[in-house]
């Protein structure tokens, strides 16, 4: 299937998408696929499909799905591992559970963050996942899900609960600030 970031120009073009994540072909989340694919084609251009796809796929189409302004003076939160730069797409305000993110916490801790420039962001509801990017801790179960590999380059990997608030911020580094880190297993 041919997907592009240019799909939500057409219903034949979000067809596409809902066939891809295998979501319900419904109007909420049509329309929730909808501004994503708008949101990533105005602000992120250069994303891969793949991204794109998976991007869509950690997200709770059946909530709502928003571009939103972030105003300077605005405080949000990351949660990253100590080896990861700050400055990556996905962070949420301040308040926001981690084991709602749809990550594994196992090894990441809080970087407190202050919108310094006016920025758009993306901002949706996280859904259960199965992270296969982060390190898991030994003995941390680990889970099976081939469907992964498609999205994610790996099946295995740490169920992780969802249902917090994220926010996708593009070129993060030029409008956020780092407040404050902290290790991991603080907050």
């Amino acid at each position: 299937m041919n997907l592009s970031l240019k799909d939500h120009l057409s219903d034949a073009g979000v067809a596409k998408w809902i066939a891809e994540l295998g979501c319900t072909n419904a109007s909420i989340p049509r329309r929730n696929i909808k501004v994503g694919l708008a949101f990533f084609d105005a602000q992120m251009p250069e994303l891969s499909i793949a991204d794109a796809v998976s991007f869509l796929a950690a997200m709770d189409l059946s909530k709502p799905v928003n571009r939103v302004h972030l105003a300077p003076g605005e405080r949000l939160i990351g949660y990253r591992t100590p080896t990861e730069s700050p400055f990556k797409l996905f962070f949420a305000r301040r308040g926001t559970a981690p084991q709602t993110l749809g990550v594994n916490t196992t090894g990441r801790g809080p970087v407190h963050y202050v919108v310094r420039s006016p920025v758009v962001a993306l901002e949706s509801f996280t859904t259960g996942a199965n992270d296969t990017w982060t390190h898991g801790a030994a003995g941390q179960p680990v889970s099976v899900t081939p469907r992964a590999r498609k999205w994610y380059g790996r099946e295995f990997g740490v169920l992780a609960l969802g249902g917090g608030g994220q926010l996708i911020v593009p070129q993060s580094f030029s409008h956020l600030l780092v407040e404050q880190r902290a290790g991991p297993g603080t907050r």
